[in-house]
């Protein structure tokens, strides 16, 4: 059994998307996806916030996190820069937070809610695994020419 103590929780996020630039920041339902995925973190009930990280460069991020008081890694100008870039330079606070292991929330699921974060955690601390991979089922979303959602959310 892990203790909960050890598991950092860390939402990494940049502007330099390819297919969608500056995403993390564009304005949706009036917020943005960072936004959304910090309020989804804090939400959470398995783990204290003092272990939740945001990994961020440019300063739009980093102002969005201290809108929120979180703490916040600062990611260097080489890690934002993903293209190429090697895994341990990408995620390079993976050996500098005060923690053991991990989980990677990603901040461009806005469906995604604190009761499954929470049952991830919980489900990893329990495990004898060093690692764990979360799998969802593929869900498809599609609305009608009026602009409204067609497909249920659950």
């Amino acid at each position: 059994m892990k203790q909960i103590e050890d598991i950092a929780v860390v939402i990494q996020a940049r502007l330099g998307s390819q297919r969608v630039p500056r995403k993390m920041i564009r304005p949706i339902a009036g917020t943005t996806l960072t936004d959304m995925a910090i309020e989804t973190i804090k939400e959470c009930e398995s783990f204290s916030q003092e272990n939740f990280y945001l990994s961020v460069y440019e300063p739009e991020l980093l102002k969005i996190g201290e809108k929120h008081n979180v703490n916040i890694y600062r990611r260097s100008e080489k890690s934002a820069k993903s293209e190429g870039t090697p895994m341990t330079d990408m995620y390079e606070w993976w050996n500098k937070l005060p923690h053991k292991y991990c989980v990677l929330v990603n901040a461009c699921a806005p469906f995604l809610t604190s009761r499954t974060i929470d049952a991830f955690v919980r489900a990893y601390c329990s495990t004898e695994s060093d690692g764990m991979f979360g799998v969802t089922r593929k869900k498809n979303y599609f609305w009608n020419f009026n602009k409204k959602l067609i497909t249920p959310l659950t």
